[in-house]
């Protein structure tokens, strides 16, 4: 499993999209008329009924797993039917991919809010701690989370690919601070290696017993970093 980062977007399975008039018949918000006001909020309402199914898939996938758990359990849980749970996830396991954020964009800006002295081993380290404190989902959700993704085979090589596109966008954020172009095989190598400890650690976190601190977790893997993985002693 390769995770860049995962944050789990989680909310109850009881959520019900808008002010629904009855199981099956919310529909998207019509589209018709040439109002910009209008397509957006058409667009948003998109987005939340996308995001609802995918919470609600999240949730019974963790309580039931994936394979137990079929697109019609998914609609019953959010009030929709089958029919229009397929219409925007025509295949379940893009239910997970939605649920599942890859994107650094919040571990990008802790990063630049560090200071620009700091060893780029520390600032890594010290902005994705501040992340994970100030992440609103509980822990042990995020770690079945990782659990679950750890056992779908699929779901890996779609982590693997986000964590490629994700070297890009931290190799652009650490240049800086390398003394390097983003584009140079060096920074491209330390940033790898730095994405690579961070999904050492938490895969490890995830199977660990429950209350398991992962932010100390961190510190250590980027301190191993600092001090050079490969130097003899190390």
């Amino acid at each position: 499993m390769t995770i860049t980062f995962v944050r789990a977007m989680i909310t109850p399975v009881t959520t019900r999209i808008g002010e629904a008039p009855a199981s099956g018949s919310l529909e998207v918000a019509s589209e018709v008329g040439d109002g910009g006001a209008e397509r957006t909020r058409a667009e948003r309402r998109r987005a939340r009924i996308r995001a609802t199914i995918a919470d609600a898939a999240l949730r019974l996938f963790m309580s039931r797993g994936y394979d137990a758990t079929t697109v019609e359990d998914v609609a019953a849980a959010v009030d929709l039917s089958p029919r229009t749970v397929f219409r925007y996830f025509p295949f379940k396991e893009d239910m997970l991919r939605e649920a599942v954020h890859f994107e650094l964009t919040e571990l990008i800006a802790a990063l630049r809010e560090r200071p620009a002295h700091e060893h780029p081993a520390d600032a890594l380290g010290r902005a994705m701690v501040h992340m994970w404190s100030n992440l609103e989902k509980d822990p042990e959700e995020v770690r079945t989370l990782l659990r679950l993704i750890s056992e779908l085979p699929r779901m890996r090589g779609l982590l693997v690919e986000a964590s490629r596109s994700g070297q890009n966008v931290l190799a652009e954020a650490l240049a800086f601070r390398l003394g390097r172009p983003a584009t140079d095989l060096s920074t491209q190598v330390a940033t790898g290696c730095a994405l690579a400890a961070l999904n050492i650690v938490m895969e490890a976190w995830a199977t660990m017993p429950a209350g398991t601190d992962l932010a100390p977790l961190i510190t250590s893997a980027m301190a191993a970093l600092k001090a050079g993985p490969l130097s003899p002693g190390c």
